[in-house]
């Protein structure tokens, strides 16, 4: 079995700026939510290049920041995985969505929200009607970056409060995305 150090090294070369990453990843949260959500992935993040470099910025328990994509990647789990959302719209679109993205936590500290995340994986496992409560110095990675995959037209959450990783599955555009890695496990 290929381990998750490999396929980056595999499939580096066509991840590139703008691709959403999704993670599946085998600690104790990372199965919690794979648990209620009935999901496969577990954490999600947008790919920045920069001099031929790759990071990944997202929202985790430290909060918003980028990281190098390479270091994430090396600090899971060898039987973790991951798989690429590429957009497949035009640069300007993507360019224009990363701006208003990263413009997002420019001038604040944005938190992890544990208590609206395990409310929504509550609400969706044992069917139950916690209120969410939306703060802008609060997110949690797939709420992050919901608004920059909803402009791009990637995905349809319709009356997801919430979007959590699996959604960006679930709720894929296909005529504006291509996928990279393996889907079928999913």
């Amino acid at each position: 079995m290929e381990t998750i150090q490999e396929k980056f090294i595999k499939l580096r070369s066509q991840i590139s700026d703008g691709d959403l990453i999704l993670f599946r990843g085998r600690g104790f949260v990372a199965r919690i939510i794979e648990w209620c959500d009935s999901s496969y992935f577990s954490h999600i993040g947008v790919v920045i290049e920069k001099h031929g470099a790759l990071f990944i910025v997202d929202s985790n328990s430290r909060g918003v920041q980028a990281d190098r994509l390479s270091c994430r990647v090396n600090s899971y789990n060898k039987s973790s995985d991951f798989l690429i959302i590429k957009p497949m719209v035009n640069r300007e679109y993507v360019n224009r969505e990363m701006r208003n993205l990263l413009k997002k936590s420019d001038d604040k500290w944005i938190r992890y929200d544990f208590k609206n995340g395990l409310k929504e994986l509550c609400n969706r496992k044992f069917n139950l009607k916690f209120k969410i409560k939306i703060r802008d110095e609060h997110d949690i990675c797939s709420d992050f970056v919901s608004s920059y995959a909803h402009g791009l037209e990637l995905v349809d959450f319709n009356n997801i409060i919430i979007a959590l990783p699996q959604d960006y599955i679930k709720y894929r555009n296909d005529k504006n995305i291509k996928i990279v890695g393996n889907l079928c496990k999913q």
